[in-house]
Protein backbone atom coordinates (compact mmCIF):
# COMPACT_ATOMS: atom_id res chain seq x y z
CA UNK A 1 0.00 0.00 0.00
CA UNK A 2 1.30 3.25 -0.79
CA UNK A 3 1.38 6.03 1.59
CA UNK A 4 0.44 9.49 0.78
CA UNK A 5 3.45 11.36 1.00
CA UNK A 6 2.00 15.29 0.06
CA UNK A 7 2.07 17.59 3.27
CA UNK A 8 -1.22 19.74 3.82
CA UNK A 9 -1.43 23.12 3.16
CA UNK A 10 -3.00 26.21 4.57
CA UNK A 11 -5.94 27.08 3.71
CA UNK A 12 -5.14 31.27 3.14
CA UNK A 13 -2.45 29.99 0.89
CA UNK A 14 -4.76 28.13 -0.99
CA UNK A 15 -7.55 30.50 -1.58
CA UNK A 16 -5.10 33.40 -1.79
CA UNK A 17 -4.23 31.74 -5.35
CA UNK A 18 -7.31 30.27 -6.36
CA UNK A 19 -9.53 31.83 -9.39
CA UNK A 20 -12.32 32.86 -7.17
CA UNK A 21 -10.09 35.22 -5.13
CA UNK A 22 -8.51 36.92 -8.50
CA UNK A 23 -12.16 37.05 -9.75
CA UNK A 24 -13.32 39.16 -6.36
CA UNK A 25 -10.39 41.45 -6.64
CA UNK A 26 -11.56 41.82 -9.96
CA UNK A 27 -14.83 42.56 -9.25
CA UNK A 28 -14.01 45.25 -6.27
CA UNK A 29 -11.59 47.01 -8.47
CA UNK A 30 -14.32 47.35 -11.11
CA UNK A 31 -16.86 48.41 -8.52
CA UNK A 32 -14.33 51.00 -7.05
CA UNK A 33 -13.96 52.08 -11.05
CA UNK A 34 -17.80 52.58 -11.51
CA UNK A 35 -18.10 54.76 -8.47
CA UNK A 36 -15.44 57.12 -9.38
CA UNK A 37 -16.51 57.33 -12.78
CA UNK A 38 -20.11 57.98 -11.44
CA UNK A 39 -18.33 60.85 -9.47
CA UNK A 40 -16.11 61.97 -12.43
CA UNK A 41 -19.67 62.31 -14.62
CA UNK A 42 -21.27 63.52 -11.79
CA UNK A 43 -24.11 61.28 -11.60
CA UNK A 44 -25.88 59.76 -8.60
CA UNK A 45 -26.45 56.42 -10.78
CA UNK A 46 -24.50 55.40 -14.21
CA UNK A 47 -27.74 54.51 -16.63
CA UNK A 48 -25.51 54.97 -20.14
CA UNK A 49 -22.29 53.75 -19.10
CA UNK A 50 -20.38 51.50 -17.16
CA UNK A 51 -16.65 49.87 -17.08
CA UNK A 52 -17.24 46.06 -17.09
CA UNK A 53 -13.36 44.90 -16.75
CA UNK A 54 -9.54 45.26 -17.13
CA UNK A 55 -8.23 43.38 -19.72
CA UNK A 56 -4.13 43.72 -19.97
CA UNK A 57 -4.07 46.36 -17.55
CA UNK A 58 -6.94 48.28 -19.78
CA UNK A 59 -10.17 49.51 -18.32
CA UNK A 60 -12.45 48.78 -20.60
CA UNK A 61 -15.90 51.20 -20.59
CA UNK A 62 -19.21 49.97 -22.40
CA UNK A 63 -21.89 52.57 -23.55
CA UNK A 64 -25.38 52.43 -24.66
CA UNK A 65 -24.99 54.61 -27.57
CA UNK A 66 -22.21 55.67 -29.78
CA UNK A 67 -23.47 59.30 -28.81
CA UNK A 68 -22.45 58.64 -25.28
CA UNK A 69 -19.23 56.81 -25.76
CA UNK A 70 -17.85 60.31 -27.98
CA UNK A 71 -18.80 61.91 -25.15
CA UNK A 72 -16.19 60.00 -22.88
CA UNK A 73 -13.81 59.67 -25.15
CA UNK A 74 -13.96 63.33 -24.98
CA UNK A 75 -13.13 63.18 -20.82
CA UNK A 76 -10.76 60.07 -21.51
CA UNK A 77 -7.65 62.07 -20.01
CA UNK A 78 -9.76 63.37 -17.19
CA UNK A 79 -11.37 59.60 -16.24
CA UNK A 80 -7.40 57.77 -16.89
CA UNK A 81 -5.74 60.37 -14.30
CA UNK A 82 -8.41 60.44 -11.41
CA UNK A 83 -8.75 56.28 -11.65
CA UNK A 84 -4.45 56.53 -11.76
CA UNK A 85 -4.55 59.18 -8.86
CA UNK A 86 -7.54 57.27 -6.85
CA UNK A 87 -7.46 53.78 -7.00
CA UNK A 88 -5.14 52.49 -9.88
CA UNK A 89 -2.02 53.58 -10.19
CA UNK A 90 -0.30 51.11 -13.08
CA UNK A 91 -3.96 51.46 -15.15
CA UNK A 92 -2.33 51.59 -18.99
CA UNK A 93 -5.07 53.07 -20.69
CA UNK A 94 -8.99 52.93 -21.12
CA UNK A 95 -10.90 51.60 -24.09
CA UNK A 96 -14.36 53.15 -24.50
CA UNK A 97 -16.63 50.55 -26.18
CA UNK A 98 -20.62 50.84 -27.62
CA UNK A 99 -22.28 47.96 -26.48
CA UNK A 100 -23.68 45.40 -29.11
CA UNK A 101 -27.20 45.79 -28.04
CA UNK A 102 -27.31 48.66 -26.87
CA UNK A 103 -27.59 47.47 -23.39
CA UNK A 104 -25.83 47.50 -20.33
CA UNK A 105 -26.14 44.97 -17.38
CA UNK A 106 -26.93 45.99 -14.43
CA UNK A 107 -25.84 44.70 -10.98
CA UNK A 108 -28.64 43.57 -9.47
CA UNK A 109 -29.70 45.26 -6.58
CA UNK A 110 -31.92 43.31 -3.85
CA UNK A 111 -35.31 44.52 -3.11
CA UNK A 112 -37.07 43.90 0.11
CA UNK A 113 -39.74 41.20 -0.60
CA UNK A 114 -43.40 42.65 -1.66
CA UNK A 115 -46.02 41.58 1.02
CA UNK A 116 -48.12 38.99 -0.79
CA UNK A 117 -51.45 40.90 -1.99
CA UNK A 118 -54.10 38.85 -0.10
CA UNK A 119 -56.84 38.35 -2.61
CA UNK A 120 -60.59 38.52 -1.96
CA UNK A 121 -61.63 35.34 -0.59
CA UNK A 122 -65.62 34.54 -0.88
CA UNK A 123 -67.49 32.43 0.78
CA UNK A 124 -68.51 28.83 -0.34
CA UNK A 125 -72.57 29.01 -1.46
CA UNK A 126 -74.41 26.17 0.62
CA UNK A 127 -74.98 24.47 -2.45
CA UNK A 128 -71.10 24.89 -3.07
CA UNK A 129 -69.80 23.40 0.41
CA UNK A 130 -72.88 20.62 0.05
CA UNK A 131 -71.24 19.81 -3.48
CA UNK A 132 -67.58 19.43 -1.80
CA UNK A 133 -68.42 17.59 1.02
CA UNK A 134 -70.26 15.09 -1.00
CA UNK A 135 -66.87 14.80 -3.30
CA UNK A 136 -64.56 14.48 0.11
CA UNK A 137 -66.71 11.56 1.11
CA UNK A 138 -65.91 9.51 -2.22
CA UNK A 139 -61.75 10.99 -2.91
CA UNK A 140 -58.48 9.42 -1.93
CA UNK A 141 -56.34 11.23 0.20
CA UNK A 142 -54.14 13.83 -1.80
CA UNK A 143 -58.28 14.97 -2.89
CA UNK A 144 -59.68 14.73 0.19
CA UNK A 145 -56.70 16.98 2.14
CA UNK A 146 -56.72 19.40 -0.51
CA UNK A 147 -61.00 19.49 -0.20
CA UNK A 148 -60.84 19.77 3.61
CA UNK A 149 -58.77 23.25 3.27
CA UNK A 150 -61.34 24.61 0.82
CA UNK A 151 -63.95 23.39 3.09
CA UNK A 152 -62.10 25.60 5.91
CA UNK A 153 -61.78 28.68 4.84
Amino acid sequence: MKRYSHKPEDLTKLFGQSSLATMQQQYELVRKLNSELCHILQLEQLSFCQVSSINAGRAVILCQSPGWANRLKMQRDAILDNFRQKILPDLAGIDIEVSPHGQIARPAVKTPPKAPANPKQHDLSASARASLQQALEHSDDKVKQALTRLLAK
